[in-house]
């Protein structure tokens, strides 16, 4: 399949939509998690950047809808195009914006509340599992129980991608023992949720190849190697985070802290090309369990 520059375009706003929107969700489950360990002044900024994140991720998926218009008519003259815009509304990005958008401001609402609440978690997952509502685990027949592993997928990846960034501002306050204490609360807290989005990804990887010799012998098996093996980087940064630098930050090292940046800084990259990758296959080739 030959891609254009309207393909190009709809990839990007998809990508900035999936960065924006687990960015924001997993900032909410961050707070909920370690909001009781961390100063006021990081939790102030994080709580913005679930309000900046929530606003790109709305922006990115009415971008991509208009860029999916302006691809099937070749020209931006599609973005004017009423019907086309419906089209792709209709064919499931409207309901997918919609829940997305109302998860966010809910969560947007709800976080600002003295300690997050619940409610601010069930706008942040609903808005991390709209994405389950369109593309190929919907198209899945029957649909049911490859929507719930994509759901559980996101939720997860929202958890530790999504928590990279207020992380990063938390270890940038200069109180040792509230960062160490952070991280190893979002480290104990991280390695059930990883192992859970791993378990539901290779399941739904293995309903959407429909057979195994497909990761090897399709387009589309090709792109998940891709992305499989950025993954696996991401894991062993977030494995030496865990098991070498919480333990020197919990006895005291400072020099840990630089560290534990550093290997933040590099896990965001990961984190964003692997959206990106996602983001492009899941664009130009379908799996082979829907040819």
């Amino acid at each position: 399949m030959s891609v254009g520059l309207w393909d190009v375009a709809v990839i990007a706003a998809k990508t900035i939509t999936y960065a924006a929107t687990l960015g924001a969700a997993g900032a909410v489950f961050f707070l909920k998690v370690c909001g009781a360990l961390i100063a006021s002044m990081a939790a102030l900024r994080i709580r913005h950047l679930v309000l900046c994140l929530a606003a790109l991720s709305v922006f990115g998926g009415a971008a991509q809808i208009l860029a999916s218009a302006a691809s099937m008519s070749g020209g931006a003259a599609g973005m004017l195009d009423g019907s086309l815009v419906g089209m792709v509304w209709q064919a499931g990005a409207g309901r997918a914006n919609a829940i997305r958008a109302l998860g966010l401001l809910l969560a947007a609402l709800a976080v600002w509340s003295e300690r997050t609440s619940w409610l601010a978690c069930l706008g942040a997952a609903a808005a991390a599992t709209s994405f389950a509502w369109t593309g190929h685990a919907r198209s899945l027949n029957p649909d049911v129980l490859p929507m719930l592993l994509l759901s559980l997928h996101l939720v997860g990846v929202a958890f530790w991608l999504g928590a990279l960034t207020p992380l990063s501002l938390v270890a940038r306050d200069g109180d040792l023992p509230r960062i160490a204490a952070t991280a190893a609360r979002f480290g104990a807290a991280a390695v059930f949720v990883v192992g859970a989005l791993i378990v539901a990804g290779a399941t739904l990887l293995w309903m959407l190849l429909g057979d195994s010799t497909a990761i090897w012998a399709s387009t589309y098996g090709r792109w998940v190697i891709c992305k499989l093996a950025l993954v696996a980087c991401i894991l062993c940064l977030a494995a030496f985070n865990k098991l070498r630098l919480t333990p020197r930050l919990l006895a005291g090292d400072r020099r840990a802290v630089r560290g534990l940046r550093d290997t933040i800084r590099f896990e965001l990259l990961l984190g964003g090309v692997i959206l990106a990758v996602t983001a492009t296959f899941t664009t130009v080739t379908g799996p082979p369990a829907l040819d």
